[in-house]
């Protein structure tokens, strides 16, 4: 298990983990928060992985860990990106696994 912070403030994509040649990056969970209004996704290098999450200013939300299931994985080799859809603040954290 590992962790990375989430300082995301670019529109368009922001690396959250860099990409581990031949793994996938499986999120077990994560928590972000944002300081405007923005909409967010995860992404596998260019694609998307999941919908877009609504966020509003100083707001957030918490995916809590199952202990067997992932919110999201990317495909091997690619890294973990939060995409935006607008210059805005984004932090938190990610906890995740090479697998």
């Amino acid at each position: 298990m590992a962790y990375a912070a989430i300082a995301a403030s670019t529109l368009g994509d922001n690396t959250v983990v860099a990409a581990t040649a031949g793994k996938k990056i499986q999120v077990e969970r994560f928590w972000v928060s944002s300081s405007g209004t923005v909409n967010a996704k995860w992404r596998s290098g260019s694609t998307d992985v999941s919908g877009l999450m609504y966020l509003v200013a100083n707001g957030g939300m918490v995916c809590p860990g199952s202990g067997s299931e992932f919110w999201v994985e990317t495909a091997a080799g690619q890294a973990l990106v939060l995409n935006l859809s607008a210059a805005v603040p984004v932090g938190g954290f990610v906890v995740y696994e090479l697998g």
